[in-house]
């Protein structure tokens, strides 16, 4: 079982834009907020946005890997709706993508999430 008392996690990183190659990186553990998920990954997916980054056709920097397995380490926020998804959900494994839609336009709604015009990257603040 991972150590999840750390305040630091590797992350496969590109540093800067324009950069071509990645590195495996120490960053801060995030601390997730009220009621969203800290997931302990176990694996991630390379897609094609990953490969064109990786090729310099794109100026991201930051952690790639937005499609991934792995297990629910902790959850934010205190109260009894909290508690609950703790107890359901902490040691439980996920897949997810950080890609997500607003939930609330009509596309959105038409289940076509990913397609959402205002698509929320690493978090969901709308839901």
């Amino acid at each position: 079982m991972a150590d999840t008392s750390a305040t630091t996690m590797l992350a496969f990183s590109i540093l800067k834009p324009g950069d071509t190659e990645g590195k495996v990186t120490t960053v801060p553990k995030p601390v997730p907020q009220d009621g969203f998920a800290l997931v302990r990954v176990l694996r991630a997916g390379v897609c094609n946005t990953d490969l064109e980054i990786l090729q310099g056709y794109m100026g991201f920097h930051g952690v790639l890997g937005h499609e991934f397995v792995g297990i629910v380490e902790s959850i934010g926020g205190n109260g009894k709706d909290v508690d609950e998804l703790k107890e359901k959900w902490i040691g439980k494994r996920v897949c997810g993508d950080i890609n997500v839609g607003c939930a609330n336009c009509e596309i959105c709604h038409e289940t076509l999430d990913d397609k959402c015009c205002q698509m929320s990257r690493n978090h969901c603040p709308n839901r």
